[in-house]
Order: structure tokens, then sequence, then C-alpha cells
């Protein structure tokens, strides 16, 4: 059986909605003369006859109406927070308001002439509530109304529903709370908050948390590391916050008249993980901040991206980076190339011994393209010949002579990469030498100038002890193609020769 009183609750509240229930009206049409909106640069708009319209602004807590202005017609609308703003052409006489919700109001008329760039207010009543001004003795005091921010005073138009409100004013210290029904038979309402000084309610607050964390209280930053400020007593909530950490929210009780001291939860970082295996073992890994770490195991990093080098001596260092996120392990295998002495593309010169039947010293340069070597070298004739006893063709002594051979030579070979830093290069190559003739007594010179042509058959032997130099050793096999005969004779009487066995010793630089 149903309860009498609740019946009685129950039929109280149909037959109260049934009488208030109101028919949507227009409580106040007035001219803003101070508003400059509809003839402003930017607010302003033109009808179809290229003249300035009038402005009227809607105030209304509800959206979705239609508008229709008769053979006047509308030239635009635009719907703003709490307003609707409708442009419409001067001498327009009546208005109609359609809602879907809330029914229509048919040819309301204007009750003043409407003059072109003129800006006019609408108080329009939905029929569920009144319009209020709110005020409060303190300037810019914050208005709550059922806990809710709507501004500050004074509030002009805010459009309360039918019902049970609570509106607070707040300033600093100073609050002021009323109660208010609203009800059918009141087409406006005018309210003050008195308000008084409460700072008997509050107590001294210091929030402190670590790692310089921002402190957020009321959805604002208010403090990093720490904030100090007066609260009223009650319970709180704070969130601290901090770049790629997890948000941590503190709540405390403030007692009014105290010194309420606060240790807030600091933000956790978001984490993630990194395993890294390396191929050679026993790499040396380095962060940003130069410290060697072990990254063999599973290890926990901060959110975002870490750069870490990979070394060991007689490797190619690698530097790596890796984006990590929160609560996900990231597994990596680093595979480090060992040193190459050898490059596919070199530049090289240097220098070194002859060492042949007439000795010298070589200049050598020398161009590597992916293993095809080519060398130019100039040998300078250091070692001299036995003396030769020069005749003429009667057998007339004309002089002594002793004798220099000078090699301007061109190679080409392949070269092989056996080790790191030890490489053969088989070579074959053209040589021409010319011999330069030393006065030793008397005074007419003989064969000087003379040349042979020979092709050389060797191998270069490369050794790399340090990046950017080698050592080399080149044995050759000199076989002749052609000799002046004055060359012929005198290599023939000082017992030397352009071919047969050679070889070179020396020093190169690269790049």
């Amino acid at each position: 059986m149903i309860n009498k009183n609740y019946f009685l609750l129950f039929l109280f509240v149909i037959i109260n909605g049934i009488c208030s229930a109101q028919q949507m009206k227009v409580v106040e049409f007035r001219e803003l003369p101070n508003d400059l909106t509809a003839n402003r640069y930017g607010t302003s708009k033109t009808d179809d006859n290229g003249e300035t319209a009038a402005l009227i602004k809607i105030v209304t807590p509800e959206t979705d109406f239609i508008f229709d202005g008769g053979s006047m017609g509308i030239v635009d609308r635009i719907q703003k927070p709490g307003e609707i703003w409708l442009y419409i052409p001067r001498g327009s006489q009546k208005l109609t308001i359609n809602h879907s919700a809330f029914g229509v109001l048919r040819n309301y008329t204007y009750p003043v002439p409407i003059q072109s760039a003129k800006t006019y207010e609408m108080l329009l009543d939905i029929g569920t509530g009144v319009y209020a001004t709110i005020t409060a003795p303190i300037a810019k005091s914050e208005v709550y109304i059922d806990n809710e921010f709507v501004g500050f005073v004074p509030i002009y138009n805010k459009y309360l529903n039918y019902g049970k409100h609570t509106i607070q004013a707040v300033n600093g210290k100073f609050e002021g709370t009323m109660e208010l029904y609203v009800t059918s038979d009141r087409k406006r309402l005018n309210i003050d908050i008195d308000m008084k000084d409460m700072s008997h309610l509050y107590g001294d607050v210091r929030v402190m948390v670590e790692n310089n964390a921002d402190i957020f209280f009321g959805g604002k930053k208010v403090g990093s590391g720490f904030w100090d400020t007066q609260l009223k007593a009650g319970n709180y909530t704070i969130v601290t916050k901090k770049a790629d950490h997890a948000d941590a929210k503190t709540s405390f009780t403030v007692k009014a008249g105290e010194k309420n001291e606060i240790t807030a939860i600091a933000p956790s970082p978001y984490t993630g993980y990194l395993r890294v295996y390396t191929r050679p073992q026993k790499v040396s890994i380095i962060d940003p901040r130069g410290r060697e770490v072990d990254l063999s195991e599973q290890t926990p990093l901060l959110k975002g991206s870490h750069q870490f080098m990979f070394r060991k001596k007689g490797y190619v260092t690698q530097t790596h980076e890796y984006t990590i996120e929160p609560n996900q392990i990231v597994a990596d295998t680093v595979e480090l190339e060992r040193i190459s002495y050898f490059k596919d593309v070199t530049f090289s010169f240097g220098g070194g011994l002859n060492i042949r039947s007439l000795m010298g010293a070589t200049g050598i340069i020398g161009l590597n393209l992916y293993h095809h070597d080519l060398q130019l070298s100039y040998t300078f004739g250091i070692g001299e010949s036995q003396q030769v006893n020069i005749y003429d063709a009667n057998w007339d002594y004309q002089s002594t002579q002793k004798y220099i051979m000078n090699s301007l030579s061109v190679k080409y070979g392949y070269q092989l990469n056996l080790m790191r830093q030890f490489a053969l290069t088989p070579q074959v190559g053209f040589t021409q030498n010319t011999i330069n003739s030393q006065m030793v007594t008397g005074s007419k010179s003989f064969a000087d100038g003379a040349s042979s042509k020979c092709i050389t058959l060797g191998v270069k032997l490369l050794l790399v002890p340090v990046k950017h130099f080698y050592l080399f050793a080149a044995p050759e096999f000199g076989i002749a193609l052609s000799k002046d005969e004055s060359f012929n004779l005198v290599s023939s009487e000082s017992n030397f020769s352009p071919d047969g066995f050679a070889a070179n010793l020396g020093f190169m630089f690269y790049f």
C-alpha cells in the first residue's frame, strides 16, 4: 500500500509543476545606447539593401531557437555563450520565436522602433525560471550557484530555474551564503549577498613535495616544490605533476587557527625497461653523462629517448638511441664491427728505398678504388756503379765514369685484405730506367741519359700498425723490353742491370 504522505507529496509536485508552467515570453526589451556592437567593424552586418542591420542580443539559457522576422526577414544569427545575436533590418516590427521544447512565441511586437546600426537587449523567458541580478558588498567577489562558479559580482540577467538554489559569494576570507526558492510569482529577482569575515575559520598551510614537482590546487598551478597559503578548515586534495611522471594526489585536512604542514606525494616517474645484448661481449656502454652502465640485465629507464655509446678496442664505436615507453620492455642486440684499416677508397703518398743493383730512394703516390690499386713512383738513384773507362774508336782513353740509375714506374694491382691490418697486392707494372753519368776523370761523358724499358711482376705486402699509416715491402722481378745500345754497353761493363730481382721497402700515409 502506498504511503499516504508520499502520495500527497507526489500530487503536490505534479500540481505545482502544472500551475507554474508558463509560456515562453519576453521579460524585457530595451535599447543599449552605449553598446556599439551593431556598428563596430568585425561585428556589424549588412542587410540586403546595403544598410547596417540592427542587433538584438537575446539573453537565454537555451539554444536551438528558430526565428522568423516575417516579411522583413532575418539578416543573420550567431550563437554566443548565454546569448543569441540576432541581426534584423531597420524597421522590423515583429518576431516569431519557435523552440521544439518550449513552444512558440508568435508575432512578438518590438516595443521600440528598430533603427539601423543600433544594439538592443531581449531577456527571453523560456518559462522555467526567473532572471536575477546578483550583487555583493565587496567588488569582484566570486559567485557560485549550487557550487558552480558563474562569474564575479555584479552579475546581470542570470537565469535561475524554479526551485531551491544555494548562492555563495567569496572574496578571500570574506564569504556569504544564502538559500533561495525561485517560484513563478516573481518576474525578476535582485539578490544581494551579505558577506562576513571568516578569518577565524582559516589555518596556515604549507605543502612540500620532493623533486621540485609542480603543485596544482583547484586545477591551477600554485607552486613548485612548496606552496604557502591559508585555507578554510576542511578537507582538500592537491595534485603534484612533473614531466614524464605520473600525477599524484594527496588529500589532507586543514585545522582552523593552526599551522598545517603537509608532505605531498611526489609524482612517480614513467619508466620502461631496456635490455641490450652485445657481440662481442664485454663492450663498454656509456650513457649521455659519460657514465659506464650495464644493460645486460633489464634496466629501468625514464620515459623518453635515451642514447648510449657502445665501444671496444679494435671495433668501430656505435651510438644507438632507444625510445622508452611506460611499462614496456625494449630489447636489442648490438653487434660491433671490427675496425677495418683498409678503406674502399683511399689516396696515399709516401716513400722508401729501392733495393737493386743500383739502389735508389723512391717517392710514391697511389690511389685505391675498391681493391683496384694504381701506383706511380719515381726512384732517384743513390747507388753508384763500378767505374767504367771510356775509349774512342781508336782505343784512345777518353774518361773514367760512374753511373746512377733513375726510374719512373706505373703499377697496377688488386689488393687482397687478408687480415684487419695486413693486405697483399699482386702487381704488374711498366718501368723506364734512365742512367746519368758521374765523371771521375777525363772530360768526355758517355751514355748520359741512356734508357731501358721493362715489365715488372711482383707483390706488395702492406702492414697497417695504426690508422692512416702503411708499412710496405714489394719484391718484384723485372723483364727487359728494350735497352739503348749505350745503356747495354755501360750496364754490362759496370755489372748492373735494370731487370732481374728488386725490392721496395718503405711507408705510406693514406686518407
